[in-house]
């Protein structure tokens, strides 16, 4: 048996917002590292284990995913895995014993690594209402960042950027 890997490339890649602050369309975002369900859904469930408690049912999208096994045994505990097509392929629901729901947002494991971090942040922002199409294709730069802007040279540079064009006689 060789040594578990461990660390930030084998880590959950998973973000939720504080839970007096849930609002919104999802109250996270999970970032699995493939669409293969059995090993990705068993450490997203052992990662909330540690951090919300035990999960007794996840829903997923169909089509987003590999086939599934209806069931996953962790440590004991059986949580129910069930598919519906008509679940936004942008999310997964999680179910706890006491049947609150926690949906997530399903960050796409190709995405690039800077963006994908930038999603995980935003979506589990206290004040994020967004939906997640709109998280995963908005502009992932804050609204405050400022909008580079090309130097100027002359109001004739500027009106030709514009759309103007400059007519220059020559004799």
């Amino acid at each position: 048996m060789g040594p578990e890997r461990s660390g930030p490339s084998t880590a959950v890649r998973l973000s939720l917002k504080p839970t007096p602050c849930r609002r919104g369309f999802v109250d996270g975002a999970w970032w699995p590292r493939s669409n293969n369900p059995a090993p990705e859904f068993a450490s997203l469930l052992t990662a909330l284990v540690t951090t919300s408690g035990p999960i007794t049912r996840l829903a997923y999208n169909l089509t987003a995913w590999k086939a599934a096994p209806r069931r996953l045994d962790l440590d004991g505990r059986e949580v129910r895995l069930e598919g519906f097509h008509a679940m936004d392929q942008n999310t997964v629901s999680l179910t706890d014993p006491r049947g609150n729901r926690t949906v997530l947002l399903l960050i796409p494991a190709t995405m690039t690594e800077r963006r994908g971090n930038a999603v995980l942040a935003r979506a589990s922002s206290p004040d994020n209402t967004a939906s997640p199409h709109d998280l995963l294709t908005e502009d992932p730069r804050p609204a405050s960042a400022p909008i580079p802007k090309q130097a100027e040279t002359s109001p004739e540079a500027r009106w030709e950027t514009d759309g103007g064009h400059l007519l220059i006689e020559r004799s």
